[in-house]
């Protein structure tokens, strides 16, 4: 069947949380109690071989909200066909991002912004899946017009234009073959967050680490923020057990005010830190210049909750950050997240993603891959890595030697098995309805 022979028929959405609190995972200075949770969206079509899968991530309570919300955006994908979907791509996102009603939520932040990040990684999804490739392929093998007219530059376009865009992707361009065998090849460069989360017990934290170095890991980040005493004598513990060598990380979770994270980082970065990772508010973009300013030698990195490209514009504008942390899941997917890279690239910014949750990985190992064929030039190639949740994952990121190996299948990979979906959605689920 043709694009536009098939039709969205149905879309259906799921709240699936998984009890991860009970093994301190995700544990941080401001998240104690983390049940990673993803609100689940599944696009029905008229072909029953086809089916787009999207996600987004949260911990726990809140995550139905995301799901009601996606309830007003069906209307605006449902009866669509796949050509429909693909060529008219950004007409749709902006009727989801800009809905004159919803808007007064945001505009284009929080709830509403993570259900249409939700809705439109289950529609780039389905339009891979139809041309069985897989996400990255997909992007970059797209004509250079055609790419930018499923982007926003909406409110960014001072920063960097359209035509700008058009010069980085196809000055890329001119060595895409080469480039493709060699990520084939030796896959994306990662780090390690699940070693070192805040709940872990220094046994906990010695043993996983041993385990990683065995594993090939060089790169660790550690949770920090509770008390400085007890950071600095985990980072102390860390750092032995690493070695001078390997990289070493450190995030506070935003739990610093501005002048503690300069207190605080000055007493930690004898360890010699790779960078430090939003160490306060993460929309305090001043606060952020603050702190370079008073440690120019210490690298900062946020973005994991920057709730959209306006506010990367400023982060990224003002140099306020040293390694842009785009998250997959918490801006509207693809659509902006894309812009941001482009912008980054720019102003010669190397973008380190966020991972972890359930199926940030899956889906930032196609946003990495992207970023290195078709987009950046900058030396410093690096993305997050935690294996949680990853049983409950059908197709998971694969790692080697702390690489992530580059995915071959179609799609944009986050599919969640069907057994984990009846045991786990909330709160009808098998797990859920006989907890005590």
């Amino acid at each position: 069947m043709l694009a536009h022979q098939i039709r969205v028929v149905g879309i259906k959405t799921h709240d699936v949380r998984f009890p991860t609190s009970l093994d301190n995972v995700g544990t941080d200075a401001v998240h104690t109690d983390c049940d990673y949770s993803a609100t689940y969206v599944e696009i029905f079509t008229d072909n029953p071989r086809l089916l787009g899968i999207g996600l987004t991530f949260t911990i726990g309570k809140g995550n139905d909200l995301c799901v009601s919300c996606i309830d007003y955006l069906k209307p605006f994908v449902l009866n669509k066909t796949v050509y429909e979907l693909e060529n008219n791509m950004q007409d749709i996102w902006l009727q989801c991002t800009n809905h004159s009603q919803l808007r007064w939520l945001g505009p284009e932040k929080g709830v509403v912004h993570l259900a249409v990040a939700a809705l439109f990684n289950g529609i780039w999804d389905l339009i891979c899946k139809f041309y069985e490739k897989p996400l990255w392929k997909y992007v970059v093998e797209l004509n250079t017009d055609d790419l930018l007219d499923k982007i926003s530059f909406s409110y960014i376009d001072d920063a960097i234009s359209s035509s700008e865009a058009r010069s980085i992707l196809e000055q890329k361009k001119r060595n895409l073959v080469p480039a493709i065998n060699n990520v084939i090849q030796n896959g994306f460069p990662c780090y390690t967050t699940a070693v070192g989360w805040l709940g872990y017990s220094d046994e906990k934290m010695t043993k996983l680490i041993h385990n990683a170095l065995e594993n090939g890991w060089t790169h660790f980040k550690i949770k920090v923020g509770q008390d400085i005493n007890q950071d600095f004598k985990r980072l102390k513990l860390v750092r032995n057990l690493i070695g001078p060598k390997n990289v070493l990380m450190i995030d506070a979770n935003q739990v610093w005010s501005v002048n503690e994270s300069i207190c605080f980082i000055n007493k930690l970065k004898e360890f010699n830190l790779f960078f430090v990772e939003e160490p306060t508010n993460p929309d305090d973009i001043l606060g952020f210049g603050k702190i370079k300013a008073a440690l120019p030698h210490v690298k900062l990195a946020t973005g994991e909750v920057c709730h959209n490209r306006v506010m990367f514009k400023q982060f990224l504008e003002n140099r306020s950050l040293d390694f842009c942390q785009i998250d997959s899941c918490r801006m509207a997917s693809l659509n902006e997240i894309i812009p941001i890279m482009l912008l980054a690239e720019k102003l010669n910014i190397p973008i380190i993603p966020h991972a972890g949750g359930v199926g940030l990985c899956e889906y930032v190992q196609h946003l990495n891959i992207i970023n290195k064929l078709l987009i950046s030039n900058n030396k410093i190639e690096l993305s997050e890595y935690a294996e949680s949740c990853v049983e409950h994952i059908e197709n998971p990121a694969v790692i080697n030697r702390g690489h992530y190996c580059t995915p071959l299948n179609s799609g944009y990979s986050a599919i969640i098995k069907k057994k984990s979906l009846e045991d786990y959605s909330f709160p009808s689920g098998n797990y859920w309805k006989f907890s005590s």
